[in-house]
């Protein structure tokens, strides 16, 4: 079973290593803003049968991986099929939409961070 996680602890695991954090929203919602230190990996795409995240991303199944979108009910599900793959996956509880910090964000082709209201 996956676990459930603050935004504010998923940030602070990820800085300090111990855990990749990963945008499950499309690539556009990515480019226009997600939290620092965020990787995207389009819930389509985790989803898919043959993912992979292993190969794919490069992450060992012993390290964590806390996934995110805009409230939570999306990321839930992309958690459930990690964790089907043996992968300790957590949920971050409220997603995005209880973040109060800087956003990297892609602007003419430059991540630039930007303050959230």
């Amino acid at each position: 079973m996956f676990d459930l996680i603050s935004i504010s602890e998923a940030i602070k695991q990820s800085y300090a290593s111990k855990g990749l954090l990963v945008d499950v929203r499309s690539e556009e919602a990515f480019k226009k803003g997600h939290l620092p230190m965020a990787v995207n990996i389009p819930f389509t795409d985790i989803m898919k049968e043959k993912f992979d995240i292993e190969a794919d991303f490069n992450v060992e199944k012993e390290r964590p991986v806390f996934v995110y979108c805009d409230t939570g009910s999306t990321s839930i599900l992309a958690a459930r099929k990690l964790d089907s793959m043996g992968i300790h996956a957590y949920n971050v509880v409220g997603g995005i939409m209880f973040y109060k910090g800087y956003l990297e964000k892609e602007k003419n082709d430059l991540w630039t961070m930007v303050r959230t209201s």
